[in-house]
């Protein structure tokens, strides 16, 4: 009996878990870099301004989830004069391929994203991503 408790009483708590921080990722947008495709994805179906979190991953020809080593991004959106800087922090998930990012782009519009890997089975790579933030 002590031992059901403890499976629903775990059960229950990743439930709530996973409702509190969105549940299931959203896919946003999917470029192609190489033998790779970087798909971004939100658990709101959107990248919005102010402070924010996303993932990126990094996928195989046959979809499987690719490590790729150091992540970096950087967000800019032109601008006459000088161009606005999105600030991204990227890090590693638990789950291999899968990266988690904190955002924070001060405006909404078009932003243009580049990221950059350092490994994984093509090497290192980047790619330029030019999608909406709302």
């Amino acid at each position: 009996m002590r031992r059901l408790f403890l499976v629903l009483l775990a059960s229950t708590l990743a439930g709530a878990a996973c409702r509190q921080s969105g549940g299931t990722l959203v896919e946003i947008q999917r470029a192609k870099a190489g033998s790779l495709d970087v798909v971004l994805l939100s658990s709101q179906g959107k990248i919005a301004h102010g402070n924010d979190s996303f993932s990126i991953e990094f996928r195989a020809a046959d979809g499987a989830l690719v490590d790729v080593g150091e992540v970096t991004a950087k967000s800019t959106m032109p601008m006459p004069g000088m161009p606005m800087f999105g600030s991204l922090d990227v890090r590693k998930s638990a789950t291999a391929g899968r990266y988690d990012v904190d955002s924070k782009f001060d405006m909404a519009g078009t932003w243009r994203t580049t990221i950059e890997w350092q490994g994984g089975s093509g090497g290192p790579g980047s790619v330029t991503l030019s999608g909406n933030v709302q």
